[in-house]
């Protein structure tokens, strides 16, 4: 293993691509005497020509001298291996609320080198490493890595590159290489096996023949991993901006059932969820294109077909539609809890689905709060998919978004107006029945 010291200009990349906060943070750490190195993602999708998602910061600076250099902006995190997440309120121009831009926090990550040091009582009884806090050089650090490809280190301030496992000459061969002993390093951490294949295909890069061989003998011990961590592994997944193809990828290869129960119930049976595979699809296009897209609408798309399910085997029980829409919902709270989703982003999600019945059932009294409420867009957005599907009204779906559409004070006024007659439109009429006359009256009436 020998460190190679690059020249970043003369490998295409410059520190005008580092967002200002990572080289503000790498300025901060180097004024004080400590290292600091963009490392992992940020480094090699710069060196891919694409825009990394973030810019992961390594140095020989331990958590609490991060902690002192950053003071209130920043926090230790971590029970595994100990990071530190400083936090910047950055004004975003493209969005304004009450006609000013809105704040929005962005955090930097810093991690400190780990060790080849790995005490044994660390390990758990698969030979997973559970606590991971010693500290070691840049060398030890490059070392437990995972893949060559993430073990590269950019000093965007000397525009400089280190690569000690030949990461770059990999890139050069668009191929995925696991650092070490494949076995020990699946027996370590058996995620590496997801990583892997998730890489490849948002990367477009090739396994290489024995990282790809050992993946196949350790693939059941990602059954044994915590539901929180592969809960994280399933939204980077379906937040790669490949997620269809990464899906496919993950039935080809055949996890065991328990590893993604979603993907399990929605993609990875005989008959996949339509919907579901459209907010794939929508989800993999706005994130190719850069656009935003929120994790609540995609988790309660995702799971809307199970609580409209639930839903309507309940209407025939005589509750009201949204007392027993209430009720789905908790009924599939248990589920949500067991693949990894937290109570706050369930009752976000809830929130979503609730809308449903407010877009379906609108009133004149109920629009203004409706468009108020937080979750309006992401619940309009599953509406329209909805529409797509022949769930709802498509007339009434039409008046939603011309309302949401229009900037003609007047304009939106004639829809509300004609709310009455599109909803009466959009429901079936009801034939009334004659009431019986009572046979009293009805001798009466003969006489």
């Amino acid at each position: 293993m020998t460190k190679k010291v690059l020249s970043a200009i003369d490998l295409g990349i410059s520190n005008q691509m580092v967002n200002p906060d990572a080289m503000n943070v790498i300025r901060k750490l180097q004024q004080q005497g400590f290292d600091g190195y963009i490392v992992g993602g940020g480094t090699r999708d710069l060196l891919l020509s694409k825009k990394p998602k973030d810019f992961d910061i390594v140095t020989n600076a331990t958590p609490e001298m991060v902690k002192k250099i950053f003071k209130r902006n920043s926090i230790i995190i971590g029970r595994r291996f100990k990071i530190v997440h400083v936090v910047f309120d950055n004004l975003n121009f493209s969005r304004i609320i009450n006609n000013r831009p809105a704040m929005e926090k962005h955090i930097i990550e810093i991690s400190t080198y780990r060790s080849l040091k790995i005490n044994q009582h660390s390990l758990n009884e698969y030979g997973k490493i559970m606590v991971d806090n010693n500290y070691g050089t840049q060398k030890d650090d490059a070392t437990r890595r995972d893949f060559t490809i993430n073990a590269l280190y950019y000093d965007p301030i000397k525009e400089v590159v280190i690569d000690y496992h030949d990461g770059i000459k990999d890139l050069k061969k668009k191929m995925i290489r696991l650092i070490g002993d494949p076995e020990k390093r699946y027996i370590e951490d058996p995620v590496r096996i997801l990583r892997a294949i998730r890489l490849s295909v948002k990367l477009g890069l090739d396994i290489e023949a024995s990282t790809a061989n050992y993946m196949e003998e350790f693939k059941p011990l990602l059954v044994h991993e915590h539901r929180s961590r592969m809960y994280e592994e399933m939204l980077k997944i379906l937040l790669s901006g490949s997620s269809s193809k990464c899906i496919q990828q993950i039935k080809d290869f055949d996890l065991p059932k328990e590893v993604f129960m979603l993907f399990d119930r929605l993609f990875l049976c005989d008959n996949p969820d339509a919907l579901s595979l459209r907010v794939l699809e929508k989800t993999d296009e706005r994130l190719q294109t850069e656009n935003a897209v929120s994790t609540i609408f995609i988790l309660a798309s995702l799971m809307w077909n199970m609580v409209n399910n639930s839903y309507q085997k309940l209407l025939p029980s005589g509750e009201s539609p949204h007392q027993a829409l209430m009720e789905a919902i908790f009924q599939n709270r248990g589920y949500a809890n067991e693949i990894g989703i937290t109570k706050n982003a369930y009752s976000a999600m809830t929130d979503v689905w609730l809308l449903q019945y407010e877009f379906e059932n609108p009133t004149l009294r109920k629009i203004d709060r409706t468009l108020g409420n937080s979750r309006f867009r992401q619940s309009l957005h599953l509406y329209n998919l909805r529409n797509e599907f022949g769930e709802v009204d498509s007339k009434l779906n039409e008046w939603w978004n011309s309302l949401v559409e229009s900037t003609d004070p007047e304009e939106k006024l004639t829809l509300i107006d004609n709310l009455k007659k599109v909803f009466q439109s959009s429901k079936p009429k009801k034939t009334r029945k004659k009431k019986a006359i009572p046979e009293h009256k009805r001798l009466d009436k003969a006489r």
